[in-house]
């Protein structure tokens, strides 16, 4: 038996096992940011599985385990400096585009788009205001579209603003990026 033949059970369950690694990896990986995170914001020992089915050649009744949830995009690190009322709060997360709003043109531009967080539960918003003399403009800003984004929070009773969404070109400020649609802006 050659144990480096295709057909072979265990050269299928390897096969299985890297494809489902590596499209965990990818899930997570949606809503990284550029800088360092403290150990708190990192934590994943509250995550529960999520199951991917149907993978490479895995009989089709078999499901396999992975660390990814809602909680990947950590809109958590939002939800807990909006409870507190803490601003000044580096966070990241995820969510769908409620609304694009007419751009800050006063001082430095920015373009302001109203989003609802995903899987927050009661539904929260947050306006993401994103400096576009320092980034490029965020390309699709259509409502129902899905961004991550990582930035500095400020508190406010509507849920709250995220700006430094950009890179800092005096690199005083840790830098933030708005993703959407595979494209980063920062």
């Amino acid at each position: 038996m050659n144990i480096f033949d295709s057909s072979n059970a265990v050269v299928k369950q390897a096969r299985y096992l890297t494809i489902s690694l590596l499209a965990a990896i990818v899930l997570l990986s949606g809503c990284q940011p550029n800088g360092s995170l403290s150990a708190a914001d990192d934590a994943f020992s509250d995550i529960a599985p999520t199951y991917i089915e149907g993978l490479a050649d895995a009989p089709a009744d078999q499901t396999i385990a992975t660390s990814v949830t809602a909680h990947s995009c950590q809109n958590d690190s939002v939800v807990k400096a909006f409870k507190s009322k803490q601003s000044d709060r580096q966070v990241k997360g995820c969510g769908i585009i409620i609304k694009a709003l007419p751009d800050d043109n006063k001082g430095s531009r920015h373009q302001k788009i109203l989003i609802e967080l995903d899987g927050v539960s009661p539904k929260q918003t947050l306006l993401l205001v994103h400096n576009i003399d320092l980034a490029p403009r965020v390309a699709d800003v259509s409502r129902g579209t899905a961004l991550s984004f990582y930035g500095e929070y400020v508190y406010n009773n509507k849920g709250g603003l995220v700006h430094w969404t950009h890179h800092d070109p005096a690199a005083r400020h840790q830098g933030g990026w708005i993703e959407s649609g595979g494209v980063r802006y920062d």
